[in-house]
């Protein structure tokens, strides 16, 4: 056991690692507890037992004992004659995640991200590898036909070359992220090498002035989405105190833009743009108009007294003037409104608009559907025509809109 050379045959000089390894199953499944078949050669010539394969069963053990010329033992799994086994996934069921692609030793697996993936049988070794990794379950192992099963120590050569040049390929993967890694940090060092030494700041200093610059734009924001709530809550709920402190809020929005354009040394950029003094105070005239509105309305509900509401009421009247003397002083066009011309909605339109809805939910179900009847097609096309043909009896033509 300890030879580095056993032949059985006196023109095979091949080391003792490979022609055990030529036995082996290929399955480089990991059961016998090592990452491959090559491993537990190498290992048995350092003195493991020969009965560690389960795929091999012991017609493996057989050839092994034979080989190095020691008693024949079980095979530790109990399993005399395992079956063969391949990998078969339910397509349906795959979600594309690759993780059954990049456990396969033989590359037996093919498929893409996000799309589904299928096994080619002819190369698979059904060495489970695939099962775990797999989030959603959906890989079965299927016994194959005797004649294949019979077949298999034929194609552990095949399956033993495609492992090793999948082995190569990561190898030389790993290899070019590598060298892509150690050029690209190359590359910045020369970069930093040939800037002017007055251009380069201290590490300390750089990274500290990021610092301020990221606290200043996380103050900038937090305060404008401040304002922006109590701008929604004034609209809704209107009061002094809210309408103070949208003031005051706007305020520390204003300023800390303004520290964030200095900071930044592009105040150009940065800086909050102002409006001109015309369109801030329309702006200031609409939300006034919107919080008496409220006001006035939340009375009512509330059914306060008429004196109350007549208050109420003169502020409203009050609020439309200035806007109206705000929207002159701005200088802005008034919009360009349209007058748009719809027909009154009755109960009996209505209900047809219903009916006309679900006629055509019903057909497009239906067309949707490749196992409807015709019989149901045509009676919902009757349907939705029906409700087309009344709904334009009781409207009419359409007016302008």
């Amino acid at each position: 056991m300890n030879g580095t050379w056993i032949s059985s045959s006196p023109h095979d000089l091949r080391p003792l690692p490979e022609r055990i390894d030529a036995l082996l199953p290929q399955t480089q499944c990991r059961q016998c507890g090592h990452p491959g078949c090559m491993p537990y050669a190498q290992a048995i010539v350092e003195g493991e037992g020969i009965g560690k394969c389960p795929p091999g069963g012991q017609a493996t053990v057989r050839a092994l004992a034979r080989l190095l010329g020691v008693a024949e033992v079980p095979v530790e799994s109990g399993i005399a004659e395992p079956p063969v086994r391949v990998a078969h996934i339910r397509e349906a069921e795959c979600i594309g995640c690759t993780k059954c692609i990049q456990a396969c030793p033989v590359d037996a697996i093919v498929g893409a991200a996000k799309l589904m993936h299928t096994v080619i049988s002819a190369e698979c070794t059904g060495c489970d590898l695939c099962l775990e990794p797999c989030p959603v379950d959906c890989i079965d192992m299927l016994e194959t036909a005797p004649e294949q099963a019979r077949d298999r120590q034929h194609k552990a050569d095949h399956a033993r070359q495609r492992f090793l040049r999948r082995q190569a390929r990561l190898r030389l993967g790993e290899q070019r992220e590598r060298q892509e890694r150690q050029a690209s940090s190359e590359q910045r060092a020369h970069h930093a090498r040939l800037a002017p030494a007055r251009e380069r700041l201290p590490e300390q200093r750089r990274d500290e002035h990021a610092d301020a610059l990221k606290k200043l734009r996380i103050a900038a924001n937090m305060a404008q989405v401040a304002l922006s709530k109590a701008l929604k809550q004034l609209a809704s709920r209107p009061n002094p105190q809210l309408q103070a402190q949208v003031e005051q809020l706007r305020g520390a929005s204003e300023k800390a833009q303004a520290e964030l354009a200095q900071a930044t040394q592009h105040p150009a950029a940065t800086a909050p743009v102002a409006r001109p003094a015309g369109v801030e105070a329309l702006r200031r005239a609409k939300i006034h108009l919107v919080s008496c509105r409220s006001a006035l309305k939340k009375a009512r509900q509330e059914g306060t007294d008429e004196t109350r509401l007549q208050a109420l009421g003169e502020a409203l009247a009050e609020a439309e003037r200035q806007l109206h003397a705000a929207e002159e002083a701005s200088g802005k066009p008034p919009p360009d409104l349209q007058r748009t011309y719809k027909r009154p909605v009755t109960a009996a339109s209505q209900a047809l608009k219903t009916e006309l809805a679900f006629a055509r939910a019903d057909l497009s179900r239906l067309q949707r559907d490749p196992q409807s009847a015709p019989a149901r097609l045509a009676a919902a096309q009757a349907r939705l025509r029906l409700a087309e043909q009344r709904l334009e009896r009781l409207e009419g033509p359409a007016g302008p809109s």
